[in-house]
This record gives structure tokens, C-alpha cells and sequence, in this order.
């Protein structure tokens, strides 16, 4: 299989040729969130055309830092739902059909604040799906604080419709939850339609190459095996440290034939 890695909107021209050489597929990431505001349609379709004539498949990572579409405060929530209606729009440019977004959960929130994110979530979801909906994108949930499967399902859930699907982080389960991994797997199968992999210690989220860290890559292995479908696949992780994470996986895929 064809794997991606994770290139920067702001890279995207600079980096295309090294991947393509690496043998991977870019996943466009808009971390740099007024960076991505402030390009127009016809610099992004640019690069989605470079990326065609490359004969490259491409996804991308929304913006997330500092955004919270559910947010308490209503100027942030406003903010927030602009800056992802854009990434959708920027998705659709670049000739990707799927967009992976962050939640910004907190596992911290008292009983009532809970309640109340929650029911914020679940009424603005909706107009940012069918916005997805209307450019052809699918809008795809990442696990990120998350200790527990449940509670990424609940969010996936609650929202109207049933169009929001799953992007499952390896590092993230690692760092944040102590739930093996087949839980996860099991919870969203037949949603997961991504995966993020990289890797730690258990107790930083430092996105290092699969095989470095403890997360359980042999058990995700074997998830993989009895699946479907096999989901889109981006090693968060730079290029020389994507290539040994896949010379990894590859060696984990064969040798449990």
C-alpha cells in the first residue's frame, strides 16, 4: 500500500518532489491557521494542480491550533467555524475529498461546562458538515485528549446526521489513554477512513517514527489485517523518519503473513 506524510500547506510546493521520490502521498497540514486564511483560491488550486500532474492523492489536516468550534466563548466559536469552513474550502482546492479535524475536548471540564460544550457541539457541527458536504468533502474526527473510545463516540454521535466519520492517532492513544488499541479499532469500525501514525513514550506527545516508542504497532497490525478497508495512512512525522516508519510496518505486515 501507498502511504502519505504530513507536508505543510506553506510547503506544499517546496516538499512535493522529495515526497514523490520517498514514494509517498502528501497530507496537507494547515497548522499555520492565518497563513491558510490569507491564500487565495487560485494559490491553492495551484498546488492542487501540482499534486495532480503528479498523479499524487491527498487529504488534509484542518486547522486546529487554537480553535474551538464548541467554545463557551462566542467570538472564539465564531472564529473557530470560519477558519474550518475555509479548510474545507482549501480541502476541495487542493483536490482532497477528506478534511481531519480536532474537537478541543478537554477532559477537564466541569459537569455543567461539559453540558454545555457538548450541546454547542453537537448545534454547529452541523452547518460546517454541510458545507463539507456541498465541496464534496467528508469531514473526519481525530482522537486527540481522549482517554477513552466512548467518549470520541459520543462526540462523533451526538452530532445530527451521522456524516462526521474518524481519523484514529496512534500517538495520541499513547500519550493520553490507556486503552489497548483494539478498543479503539473496534469502537469506530467501518468509521475510521484515517489513521495517524507516530510514536512516543507513553507520556509526551513528541511524534516520533513508529517502532521508537511503546505504542502497540503489532496490535494495530493485526486490526488492519481483518479490516475492510484499509484507511488513509499519514506518518505525522518528517520525511527521513516516514520512510523508517514504514520500513517498519511494512516489516510487521510481513512477517505476520
Amino acid at each position: 500500500m501507498k502511504y502519505h506524510v504530513s507536508v505543510l500547506l506553506d510547503e506544499v510546493e517546496k516538499r512535493l518532489d522529495s515526497v514523490v521520490r520517498a514514494g509517498f502521498d502528501p497530507e496537507v497540514r494547515m497548522t499555520d491557521v492565518e497563513r491558510m486564511r490569507s491564500l487565495s483560491a487560485r494559490e491553492t488550486a495551484r498546488m492542487g494542480k501540482l499534486i495532480a500532474e503528479r498523479g499524487l492523492a491527498t487529504f488534509t489536516h484542518g486547522p486546529f491550533l487554537g480553535l474551538d468550534i464548541a467554545s463557551l466563548n462566542g467570538h472564539v466559536a465564531s472564529y473557530s467555524a470560519e477558519c474550518l469552513a475555509r479548510g474545507c474550502e482549501v480541502t476541495a482546492e487542493l483536490g482532497g475529498s477528506v478534511m481531519v479535524v480536532h474537537s478541543n475536548y478537554s477532559p477537564f471540564y466541569s459537569r455543567a461546562g461539559l453540558r454545555e460544550w457538548l450541546g454547542n457541539w453537537s448545534a454547529r457541527m452541523p452547518a460546517l458538515l454541510e458545507k463539507a458536504r456541498g465541496l464534496g468533502v467528508t469531514v473526519a474526527l481525530e482522537n486527540t485528549w481522549e482517554q477513552r473510545p466512548e467518549v470520541l463516540a459520543r462526540l462523533v454521535d451526538i452530532v445530527p446526521g451521522g456524516a462526521l466519520a474518524v481519523c484514529l492517532d496512534t500517538g495520541h492513544i499513547n500519550a493520553f489513554s490507556r486503552i489497548p488499541v483494539r478498543r479503539w479499532w473496534d469502537a469506530f469500525a467501518g468509521r475510521a477512513i484515517a489513521l495517524h501514525l507516530h510514536d512516543n513514550d507513553g507520556l509526551s506527545d513528541d511524534h516520533e517514527a513508529p517502532g521508537r516508542g511503546i505504542f502497540d504497532f503489532p496490535a494495530l497490525v493485526e486490526c488492519l489485517r481483518g479490516a475492510d478497508a484499509f484507511p488513509r495512512a499519514t506518518f505525522e512525522v518528517d520525511l527521513p523518519q516516514a520512510v523508517e516508519g514504514r520500513r517498519y510496518l511494512e516489516g510487521l505486515f510481513a512477517a505476520r503473513r
